[in-house]
């Protein structure tokens, strides 16, 4: 067996290794910080040494990519300046570089006068978010933002771009090429929500096309539906019934259950299924709509299914971006041991958290009518129970002043205390910057 030196990670438990990774996730952001802060004062001082620019340094002396290089400078004068949270969180190893590299590109997209307070939210969603996250709502906010500055164009709002090309190739199969308006194209994509989701073709089997097969399906579809003059008929988004064989006695011993036709069902698959199996309702609400069924079914009704749209907006999960149609209905309490078909004892999951939450140490709660996720306890920087802020975004910067001059109502942001900075200190006596030769 290779002899690993220093740490001997075949001497610790998987918990150990995992919060070792972890540990040695946030030193790297540290050292990204700190190789960024370098930069910056490298620039401020006007030094040269020798070379063109601090591209060509980088490229030089630390063979690291034109592309690395050139992102490099761009966020190190605004990391350790107008976006100084940013690069602080960078340097306690709150997020990461890639973090950093897209709430900069959000932040510079906007007009100057219309950024208070955006890196603020954006930042509080990468501490807990992937940099994907990050750029969606980055995307999202400069749109509102582009949206609120500029009024519409009247006569783009009476004739909308719309086009459409097509090409017979000599196989007789048609290529298109075109532009939608964002109204048509948005409708376009509700109706591929709906008709591209995988569908396996028989009952074990995956669905084996790719989205772009998948789109096309649908798109051929929707043309034929139309061609027949039909009603388009949307689907309710309800789980497949599925016939499981299992006792009492081995649902709680937590065994695993026959199908019907064929194929064996494990635990794990088991408790999954569970969160959204058929069975039949019995306590509806005020409006006719079922909202706590208790232990007399497992699956969430239509009207469930909205209530805990409205609440978690998508997927719960911390950072997750899923919108709730990707969603299945999940008790907090695995209804084989004793939960109930209650929204406030549901959350909504994607397929991938779904998993996550029935596999590993994750857990979750909720409080005060909020799902409440626990991280495992080798996960340091998580050790408190968190939420997902991505959906709460649009609710954050409704309050945010737009770029046309009113000043509205800034939520209250927790303050983080930063370390005083160098580069800031000096107001005059700055030697002019380094200029391309």
């Amino acid at each position: 067996m290779f002899e690993r030196s220093g740490t001997r990670l075949w001497r610790h438990s998987d918990e150990e290794v995992a919060a070792i990774i972890q540990r040695g996730q946030e030193k790297m952001a540290a050292a990204a910080a700190e190789v960024l802060e370098g930069l910056a004062e490298l620039s401020a001082r006007g030094a040269d040494l020798g070379f063109r620019d601090l591209v060509a340094f980088q490229l030089d002396n630390l063979n690291v990519s034109r592309t690395l290089a050139k992102t490099r400078v761009q966020l190190a004068e605004d990391l350790f300046g107008s976006l100084a949270a940013t690069g602080a969180a960078l340097a306690a190893g709150e997020v990461s570089l890639e973090h950093a590299v897209e709430i900069h590109r959000a932040i510079t997209a906007l007009p100057v006068e219309g950024r208070e307070g955006f890196e603020d939210i954006l930042l509080t969603l990468a501490r807990t978010a992937p940099p994907t996250a990050v750029r969606k709502a980055g995307d999202n906010i400069r749109a509102r933002v582009d949206q609120d500055s500029a009024p519409p164009d009247e006569d783009a709002l009476a004739h909308p771009v719309r086009e459409f090309r097509s090409k017979v190739d000599r196989h007789g199969r048609y290529r298109f090429t075109g532009v939608l308006d964002p109204e048509t194209g948005a409708t376009l994509d509700g109706l591929f929500d709906v008709l591209a989701k995988p569908h396996p073709a028989e009952e074990g089997v995956p669905d084996l096309r790719d989205q772009a097969e998948r789109k096309g399906d649908a798109l051929a579809e929707i043309v034929d539906l139309v061609a027949r003059t039909e009603d388009l008929h949307t689907q309710a988004g309800e789980r497949a019934v599925v016939t499981v064989t299992v006792t009492l006695e081995d649902l709680e011993r937590r065994a695993g259950a026959a199908l019907d036709g064929a194929g064996y069902l494990s635990a794990p698959a088991l408790s999954r299924l569970c969160c959204e199996a058929k069975l039949v309702p019995a306590v509806f609400g005020s409006d006719g709509e079922v909202l706590h069924l208790g232990r007399e079914a497992r699956l969430a009704t239509k009207g469930q299914r909205r209530a805990l749209a409205l609440r978690d907006r998508g997927c719960a999960f911390p950072g997750c971006t899923r919108k709730p149609r990707w969603c299945v209905v999940h008790h907090v309490r695995e209804w084989q041991h004793g939960g109930r078909t209650n929204v406030d004892e549901m959350v909504l999951l994607c397929g991938r958290h779904h998993r996550v939450i029935h596999h590993t140490d994750w857990t979750v709660t909720i409080t005060d009518g909020k799902p409440r996720f626990h991280p495992p306890a080798w996960l340091t920087r998580r050790r408190r129970p968190s939420s997902n802020p991505y959906h709460r975004i649009p609710a954050q910067w409704e309050l945010l002043p737009l770029g046309r001059g009113e000043r509205l109502l800034v939520p209250q942001q927790r303050v983080h205390e930063q370390p005083p900075l160098r580069r800031a200190q000096r107001c005059e006596g700055v030697p002019p910057r380094m200029s391309p030769r």
